[in-house]
């Protein structure tokens, strides 16, 4: 009757409530199940039936039942006192040892990733790939995998330089200008692109020159007038084309348009 298949779902055993589903879902009972296919239809009822118990069991009611075993499974759940501590005498004069053990085990577990809405370490592993980075751009990838016993310091850097249009990261090793604090030169570069085919050309600031320097042939003074220009080429963000820096003939990067985040 249905008072009895209610009273069985409220107080009967797990294997009577099981059953009681079973008759429900095939509409035969136990002792009518004879065949091969029924048998193995019911293990995968079975089967699905604790799982589903499994997960309706809450985490505290899952290690309530262990607390009675010992070893490091059980302990580890919960996050030490020192953790929470303080440094309070009045505090601990209050709160007593059960009070602190009970306190621990109803609020102090130590919480997943999902419950916490983010991942504590992630800040340490994104730190130590930013250092691996720029450890690269330096003359480490010259040297043989064999020859790398430890790694290198992390190089001083004044600044990273991102693009001002896109914000895409341009470089994580350079040089502040001493006298020009916006701009700042560099020899290793990402996400950038050198353009080959346009030249740019500055003219050195002129040298005072002696009385026999203004009385030397005219051939002299063509040929120093070339020497003092400065070759450059422009340099280009890879992901927006913005003009960014120049590269002078010793393939060394002039930035002057750029955010910089000061380390």
């Amino acid at each position: 009757s249905s008072e009895d298949e209610v009273d069985v779902l409220l107080h009967g055993t797990p294997d009577q409530k099981r059953k009681l589903i079973r008759e429900c879902l095939t509409g035969e009972s136990e002792s009518s199940s004879d065949d091969e296919f029924q048998k193995e239809m019911e293990a995968e009822l079975n089967t699905t039936m604790r799982t589903m118990e499994g997960k309706w069991k809450s985490p505290e009611m899952g290690t309530s039942s262990s607390t009675g075993q010992t070893g490091p499974a059980t302990t580890s759940k919960y996050y030490d006192d020192i953790y929470f501590d303080s440094d309070s005498e009045d505090e601990d004069k209050i709160v007593t040892q059960d009070v602190r053990k009970n306190r621990r085990h109803q609020q102090r577990r130590i919480l997943s990733n999902d419950e916490l809405l983010y991942d504590p370490e992630e800040d340490s592993r994104d730190q130590e790939w930013v250092d691996s980075q720029r450890r690269g751009y330096r003359n480490q990838r010259r040297v043989p995998l064999q020859q790398r016993t430890k790694p290198s310091a992390v190089p001083n850097s004044d600044a990273v330089l991102n693009c001002p249009a896109c914000m895409t990261t341009l470089c994580l090793d350079c040089q502040r200008h001493e006298s020009y604090k916006t701009q700042y030169r560099a020899m290793f570069v990402m996400n950038c692109v050198v353009n080959k085919e346009e030249i740019l050309k500055y003219r050195k600031k002129p040298k005072k020159r002696t009385k026999k320097m203004k009385h030397s042939k005219e051939t002299t003074s063509i040929q120093s007038n070339e020497e003092e220009e400065e070759v450059y080429h422009p340099v280009l963000c890879t992901e927006c084309s913005t003009e960014v820096a120049v590269m002078d003939k010793d393939e060394v990067f002039h930035f002057f348009n750029v955010l910089a985040s000061h380390c």
